[in-house]
């Protein structure tokens, strides 16, 4: 009997432990985060800033884009577009046909021959650095997208010693040791050195997805080398995802990846970077990337990562890891909007923050309704249906959460899909955000299937206020308080979806109303 009253109470004292070091891992989180927090200050929105991710998967690949972008530059900026995140510019493996994921050499820009091509998919170096020029001269910011996990079309393959893993979990080896012809060899010969010497080889990978040797397709890890450890852990370790694997855990590809971010900045002027596939490279690596690139030209230096998931705790964890470097993009919100536009009538609209990046924190919320992976027939196929995505677009330009992107092809159209774009709509949304969206904001989540929320206006954006309502099933109506400053004048719904005018009572208030499965954004008159 006191065998059992010993034994119960030295489990009890070890559940307490560990339940205590849970508690305490929670809390140096939770202080690690809070004391970090002034990092996330750089991506303060000043201004109703407005990112548009410039490219959609199937934009043509007649060496064009970078032109569009030096035409575009002034009319975007009058929209309200202050930020362009433009695609790769670097040669890739598929030369003019590769959208830039398929990354070669980073430092071809469209300037030697390689791959079978000068030009990008997107047009010359030369004609890039014009457009940057020029979006700059119109007061745009460019985000240069960039692959760091992995390279494709090797120059030449080498023998390697590998074992096979389990693609559905990359820490079982499945297959003895063997030597495979590994594509790890890139010299750019059409470079020919310029800029940079460094030679890659299979000392800087740690794995390949092809043996040439047998023709095999499969997930070959090096021998002698490991997965990253502090990555995603779908599908066991997601260090892997493609072609040959960047090895993160070796200082020669740091160091040389640290050294090319200097260049593109001197290169091309850049204000900042949107990160591929941040969930496949170890978790602390960006810190030190970013925090080097800063500390070399400036605090200013923007940076958006893409952590695919939408599960908002992962992303919670990666903040914590990386200690808060960049903003991401907020997959979880778009999830959101997704099930929104299937589900329909459905689907509670109360919810829409919950569980996202822009609630979590919205400093750091990159929002958007869909991008170049998201369209149809693409990787994360996951399209917002049409008569939802200007509702979506309200919420995300509107509000005074998070640092919203417009997609290309939302706004131009996709040809290749029959998606012919919203542009005329979004750019009344984009007026509303540049020049009226200003002012402390009041919600109005009181029903599943309608609802609202004001801007009360500022000094500094003459008749600036806003109220917006969105719904997803029937038309309604609902009173919402716009300030006393707006007392006895009359709102218009902006978007002309809804007739009738709106006097603004002796309290402030105003009974808005909105069609069925619409939105209306109200202004002064």
């Amino acid at each position: 009997m006191m065998l059992c009253i010993i034994l119960a109470i030295i489990l009890f004292v070890a559940i307490g432990g560990i339940m205590y070091l849970k508690l305490k891992q929670d809390q140096d989180i939770d202080e690690f985060y809070t004391e970090d927090k002034k990092i996330s200050d750089r991506n303060v929105i000043q201004n109703n800033e407005t990112m548009m991710q410039y490219f959609e998967w199937y934009y043509p690949n007649d060496g064009s884009l970078w032109i569009k972008v030096k035409e575009n530059s002034k009319e975007l900026s009058e929209k309200g577009i202050t930020a362009l995140w433009l695609p790769p510019a670097y040669k890739a493996v598929n030369g003019i046909n590769d959208v830039g994921y398929g990354a070669y050499d980073l430092y071809d820009l469209g300037e030697f021959d390689q791959k079978g091509t000068i030009r990008t998919k997107y047009g010359t170096k030369a004609q890039y650095l014009d457009a940057i020029n020029e979006a700059h001269n119109n007061n745009i910011k460019i985000y240069a997208d960039t692959v760091f996990n992995h390279k494709a079309g090797a120059d030449d393959s080498e023998l390697v010693k590998a074992q096979l893993v389990d693609s559905n979990n990359r820490n079982n080896i499945i297959s003895e040791e063997k030597d495979i012809k590994a594509f790890t060899v890139f010299n750019f010969p059409g470079r020919n050195e310029k800029y940079s010497s460094y030679k890659w080889s299979a000392k800087d990978f740690d794995g390949v997805d092809f043996d040439d040797s047998t023709k095999q397709n499969g997930i070959y890890k090096f021998v002698g080398k490991e997965w990253e450890q502090d990555v995603d852990n779908e599908n066991g370790n997601f260090d892997f995802l493609m072609c040959a694997d960047l090895d993160i855990d070796s200082r020669d590809v740091v160091e040389e990846l640290k050294r090319w971010g200097i260049w593109c900045i001197d290169q091309c002027n850049v204000d900042g970077f949107r990160l591929d596939a941040i969930k496949h490279i170890k978790f602390d690596f960006f810190t030190e990337w970013i925090n080097y690139i800063r500390s070399k030209k400036g605090e200013h230096i923007f940076a958006v990562g893409e952590y695919w998931c939408g599960d908002i705790n992962k992303l919670k964890y990666y903040i914590s890891k990386s200690q808060n470097v960049m903003s991401l993009f907020d997959a979880p919100l778009h999830y959101k909007f997704f099930d929104a536009s299937n589900q329909e009538e459905n689907f509670d609209l109360r919810t829409l923050m919950q569980n996202t990046l822009l609630e979590y924190d919205e400093k750091i919320s990159v929002t958007f309704v869909d991008n170049h992976d998201t369209e149809p027939g693409q990787s994360l196929e996951s399209w917002v249906k049409p008569w939802f995505k200007l509702i979506a677009y309200t919420f995300i330009l509107t509000r005074n959460e998070g640092y919203p992107c417009v997609f290309y092809g939302d706004y131009y159209g996709i040809p290749e899909k029959g998606f012919k774009g919203f542009k005329s709509q979004l750019d009344i949304i984009l007026k509303v955000r540049k020049e009226y969206a200003y002012g402390e904001q009041c919600d109005y989540f009181d029903d599943k299937n309608l609802i609202g929320w004001t801007r009360q206006g500022d000094l500094q954006h003459i008749n600036s206020g806003i109220a917006v309502l969105i719904s997803n099933s029937n038309e309604g109506t609902k009173k919402m308080f716009v300030g006393a400053n707006n007392v006895n004048t009359t709102f218009v719904d902006i978007t002309g979806n809804y007739r009738e005018e709106v006097i603004i009572d002796n309290d402030g208030n105003g009974i808005f109303k909105v069609n069925n499965r619409s939105y209306s954004i109200w202004i002064k008159k």
